[in-house]
């Protein structure tokens, strides 16, 4: 039983020491990869065409429950900077579009800037931005460049401000 518990503490030693070297988000990372996806709207976006404004693009998904306590700061942030060049841009990772659908409905959020184009699609973004787990939101400046990327809760005014 000893043993047992020894192996516990090194297996939470371990695991702590990994989650402390994860990145937190707000460095610069470079260039963002390009992705064009169709949004719920039936509109097609493309990251190329919104060069010269900044755009947050948030990895998320209805089933998700961080997701959605995290959601509506995203989306009131990306609001209150709308008129400043601010885009917001969700990735959809629920699996079938009318999950989004009907959460953003419920909840009065635009569709057209929520994208899926397909699971696939979707999952093919997720992996040009590194993204492991969601939430996730990258911040991209009018130039293209990476400026954060990290866990939404993390992203305040403060990192958004300065690329406006």
């Amino acid at each position: 039983m000893r043993t047992f518990w020894i192996l516990l503490a090194m297996a939470l030693v371990v695991a702590w020491g990994m989650a402390m070297s994860l990145p937190r988000g707000g460095a610069a990372t470079g260039p963002a990869p390009q992705f064009e996806l169709a949004a719920l709207d039936g509109t097609v976006v493309s990251l190329a065409e919104l060069r010269g404004r900044v755009v947050l693009i948030d990895f998320w998904a209805s089933w998700c429950a961080p997701c959605v306590t995290t959601f509506p700061e995203v989306q009131a942030l990306a609001a209150r900077h709308a008129d400043e060049g601010l885009v917001l841009l969700v990735i959809d990772l629920d699996g079938v579009p009318d999950r989004a659908q009907t959460y953003m409905a419920e909840h009065g959020f635009p569709l057209g800037s929520v994208l899926y184009g397909s699971l696939e699609a979707a999952r093919a973004v997720k992996g040009l931005y590194n993204v492991w787990g969601i939430p996730h939101t990258v911040l991209i400046d009018r130039d293209g460049l990476i400026r954060y990327s990290g866990h939404p809760a993390r992203l305040g005014e403060q990192d958004v401000v300065p690329w406006l």
